[in-house]
């Protein structure tokens, strides 16, 4: 299948520990960068060149992650680096970036890259097809810690012989082969030990990498030879704050430009203020489920697991927690997945008759259930105690289990928890980057403890399809969302997005389908 550069083709629509975007970034300016914005924009919506955007973050910078879904990479990310394309915001189509244009063979196997001749490191080294090839390959060794690891191992060889073209050759044919092309950062292969002990970011993209602070504060300058156009802003930092309440402080102070990722309820009183606008993003990847431990004898019986779904009140905890931004939903996928069904969504609603019925056939459980969440998620504590009535509704007792969250991750791992509140991500990307890269869902070695030949095999017939919107494909994805509403080890509860909040002048902050930052095109009105 041929594809010119600007065209469309055959494809579709968070995480690591499932959060992906959940975190709250702020994106914050201090006096002087809003003076001087206001100075070079003398009318509201101009787009002068101009000012220091400051991003507050919750966390510092950690360059160990920068090769996987992580606060990192969705901070800078794509200030520094490039990538081969870029999913479109509506239809989810690869539209060119480094990579002008693509050809993948009828089988699936062989896929060539037309790149860019014009794009240069920010040491001045010109960008070629063994970039491309280093990149893959980082991708691929366990020390990335990469969710799209198994996918750039799919990828055994790539045919650098010439500069400006990419050959690679694939173990078999890959469904989510441009998710792949978007999440994978171009990074240097002459400055990685740099990248890796925070001493240098040398990338491709719009802004360089200026100083860090650890502990205090990143500066990113402008990027004036950048191959897409240099950004309007001069310059950004990424500058560490305390909590989440010091950063909603600041937005209502006028000491900062805007909050991204804050929950619903969080964003409601600015929602009233006509000096905020409040923004809800298009990519709905922050999926609220109840994990279940399989292994655990009191969840052995996947008839208690369908138990508490039927139980649990999604509907509430969408319109209560959420502030009905999303889906209500009993399935992992987003309208924009090719994996959503209605139908799907609808199968778990509430119904308590159903749910004492499951209970009566396989015994209830004769102890009380320990529900674990993590505390740094606004959202985790409340839905936690509407669980909580709800299994109460049908005879299940729960003793709620909050948790620090620097350490919910491990316990996660541990084998130790019995249910938990979470997010996961990846519902708006191929479904079989959410099975293969999402912790809660791989086949191997999942949060829950379940495996299945069967499972194996279903997720393996997704990977493998060539043609991601082919009726073989369609039908794959809905084996697959068909076995997990069947074994209810994830229990998923609603899809939400992130909700940002704006201040002052900043204008035009967009992200990509992995909700890292892009702001090439921001800039103070």
């Amino acid at each position: 299948m041929s594809m010119p550069s600007g065209a469309g083709l055959n494809r579709r629509d968070f995480v690591k520990l499932g959060i992906g975007g959940v975190s709250a970034l702020v994106l914050a300016a201090c006096s002087s960068a809003v003076q001087e914005a206001k100075q070079d924009n003398q009318s509201e919506g101009s787009a002068e060149p101009g000012g220091t955007l400051v991003i507050g973050s919750l966390s510092d910078l950690n360059p160990a992650t920068i090769f996987s879904q992580s606060l990192t990479s969705m901070t800078v990310g794509t200030l520094v680096f490039d990538t081969l394309i870029r999913l479109d915001p509506i239809s989810s189509d690869p539209k060119p970036r480094v990579a002008t244009s693509w050809d993948v063979s009828d089988d699936g196997l062989t896929v060539r890259l037309e790149l860019r001749t014009d794009v240069t490191f920010h040491t001045g080294r010109t960008l070629t097809s063994k970039d491309v090839a280093y990149s893959l390959a980082n991708l691929a060794k366990d020390s990335a810690g990469s969710q799209l690891q198994a996918a750039a191992q799919t990828v055994t060889s790539v045919d650098t012989s010439e500069a400006a073209v990419a050959v690679l050759t694939l173990a078999h044919p890959l469904v989510n082969l441009f998710d792949l092309l978007e999440f994978m950062l171009l990074t240097d292969s002459e400055t990685e030990a740099g990248l890796l002990a925070g001493d240098s970011f040398v990338g491709t993209g719009p802004f360089v990498f200026d100083s860090w602070q650890r502990g205090q504060q990143s500066a990113w300058k402008r990027n004036d030879t950048y191959w897409g156009g240099a950004p309007l802003l001069e310059s950004v930092t990424v500058r560490v704050v305390p909590d989440n309440s010091a950063l909603l402080s600041s937005v209502r102070s006028g000491q900062t430009n805007a909050v991204i990722g804050v929950s619903a309820q969080d964003a409601r009183p600015f929602r009233s203020d006509s000096a905020f606008r409040v923004e809800t993003e298009d990519v709905y990847d922050v999926a609220y489920y109840v994990g279940a431990n399989v292994v655990d004898p009191a969840l052995a019986d996947k008839r208690i697991r369908q138990a508490i779904s039927y139980a649990v009140d999604r509907d509430r905890i969408l319109a209560e927690v959420l502030g009905g931004a999303g889906i209500a939903s009993s399935a992992p996928w987003p309208q924009s997945s090719p994996a959503y069904d209605e139908a799907a969504t609808k199968h778990y609603s509430r119904d308590l008759d159903k749910a004492k019925s499951l209970l009566r056939d396989a015994g209830a459980p004769s102890t009380s259930l320990k529900l674990s969440y993590g505390t740094g998620l606004a959202p985790a504590a409340t839905i936690a105690a509407i669980v909580q009535s709800n299994l109460a509704d049908i005879g299940i007792k729960v003793d709620l289990d909050p948790r620090e969250q620097a350490t919910f991750s491990p316990f996660l791992s541990s084998g130790q928890q019995q249910l938990w509140i979470n997010p996961h991500g990846f519902g708006q990307l191929n479904p079989s980057t959410l099975a293969t890269g999402a912790a809660p869902f791989k086949p191997a070695k999942n949060l829950s403890g379940y495996s299945s030949p069967e499972y194996t095999a279903i997720v393996d017939r997704v990977w493998k399809q060539p043609d991601p919107k082919s009726a073989d494909a369609l039908a794959a994805y809905k084996e697959f969302s068909d076995l997990l509403l069947d074994e209810q080890f994830v229990i998923d509860l609603a899809i939400t997005t992130n909700t940002n909040v704006y201040t002052g002048g900043v204008r035009d902050v967009a992200w990509n389908r992995y909700k890292n930052l892009i702001l090439d095109k921001t800039y103070f009105a």
